[in-house]
């Protein structure tokens, strides 16, 4: 074979292989975001990363799964910062516990279990209020409001009901390990105890249902998990056990989950549930997205898995991963990709996001490190911000405030 018809054969197909990748080009070109195609997830083209923001809260409730919008600037610098040392020591692996604002003043409840009264102009303490209990220090896990009562859970499995004066209105005393923050819904205190799920009444503190989950699974150290959809109470116990009860009838909820094979290794700390509109998503140990549609009664996407990942989080319709050079947003309905972000010279290599708000109809994302990254609706960067304020460990908003907490037991309210 002479070497002029090699030459024509292999300029033939290098003209076949230009055409055949014209399609991809072309797709690529609409989204400045998409750095490189080395990924195998299609792009997203015929929906949108959903900026609605979907605010949770019961009326006259505020636990640790409240969140209602704030429209609190970051990008001017004039407004104030309140710094409060509300837990007075260091979080050693224990839930943060919130700081709520009751008529003119913060409350917050320490380590040892004392109810703290701060200023809210200042963030000063203004009393230390010693609830009378059989111990001396119990440690919290949770600190709620409910109407002008606090609920309070401690780590030792009780629950008590106070009010602002520190007077004990009930308590509920139990001899199991508690590291879930309780859920009030429906004038009821939901408990994730390791291998029991118990409803208390908010009223009395009397036991309305209980139902045991026996596991042989290992008891995970940062707690279950648990989201509400309408009456349909979803949560994974500490054991890992996954299940759903329904809040009125008090029985189990059925779903078809039986074809998923969730991950069952020593350590579920990474495992998450999420709602957004009637798609539930499990993700499971921190790199496979389950989706569930819970009006079809069907799964919508199984086994999709996400690499490279250092930190992600689940916001409406998404799922968001973060490596050391990008920003990833995938819809948790099919795992599509809406966009692919370079943030390598944006955000620090060895942050990690912990939450994310709508703000002013932008998309504001947070680190560990006190870095937030502002998008707007077609997910290109407006602004970055640095609030230097490291080893962040919670965001939450509500009472039209944003509160930041710090590993060192302080939060800053914005």
């Amino acid at each position: 074979m002479s070497f002029s018809f090699i030459s024509k054969i292999a300029l033939y197909l290098s003209f076949i292989f230009i055409f055949s990748c014209q399609d991809t080009i072309s797709s690529l070109r609409n989204n400045e975001n998409i750095d490189s195609v080395d990924y195998i997830s299609k792009l997203e083209t015929e929906e949108y990363l959903d900026f609605s923001f979907f605010e949770q809260y019961e009326h006259d409730v505020i636990d640790n799964y409240t969140y209602v919008a704030s429209d609190y600037n970051f990008l001017n610098k004039d407004l104030a910062v309140l710094k409060v040392n509300n837990y007075e020591a260091k979080y050693n692996n224990i839930h943060p516990i919130n700081v709520i604002y009751l008529e003119e003043s913060l409350y917050s409840i320490n380590k040892n279990g004392e109810l703290l009264k701060f200023d809210s102009n200042n963030g000063k303490l203004i009393e230390k209020i010693n609830i009378n209990l059989d111990q001396e220090k119990k440690a919290p896990i949770s600190f709620s409001l409910y109407k002008n009562d606090f609920i309070i859970a401690f780590t030792s499995g009780d629950v008590i009901r106070i009010n602002k004066l520190g007077q004990v209105i009930w308590l509920f005393k139990n001899q199991n390990f508690l590291n879930t923050p309780v859920k009030i819904f429906d004038e009821n205190i939901i408990i994730l105890y390791p291998e029991k799920v118990v409803f208390l009444s908010i009223l009395s503190g009397d036991i309305i249902y209980e139902k045991v989950f026996e596991s042989s699974n290992i008891i995970q150290s940062s707690g279950g998990k648990i989201e509400n959809y309408f009456n349909i109470a979803f949560f994974i116990l500490p054991n890992s056990v996954f299940n759903s009860l329904d809040t009125y009838l008090f029985e189990e909820h059925s779903l078809n989950f039986e074809n998923i094979e969730l991950n069952t290794s020593l350590n579920n700390l990474k495992d998450q549930i999420h709602l957004y509109k009637n798609f539930l998503v499990y993700f499971d140990n921190g790199n496979i997205i389950h989706t569930y549609d819970i009006n079809k009664n069907k799964l919508v996407l199984v086994d999709f898995r996400i690499n490279n990942s250092s930190s992600t989080i689940l916001f409406n319709n998404s799922l968001i991963s973060k490596n050391e050079n990008f920003l990833e947003f995938y819809n948790i309905q099919n795992g599509n990709l809406f966009s692919r972000i370079n943030i390598n010279k944006i955000l620090n290599k060895k942050s990690k996001i912990i939450n994310s708000f709508i703000i002013n109809k932008n998309l504001h994302l947070f680190t560990d490190n006190g870095e937030i990254i502002i998008l707007d609706q077609n997910l290109q960067i407006q602004e970055t911000v640095n609030l230097k304020i490291k080893s962040i460990n919670k965001v939450y908003s509500y009472q039209n405030k944003i509160f930041i907490s710090t590993e060192k037991g302080i939060t800053y309210i914005y």
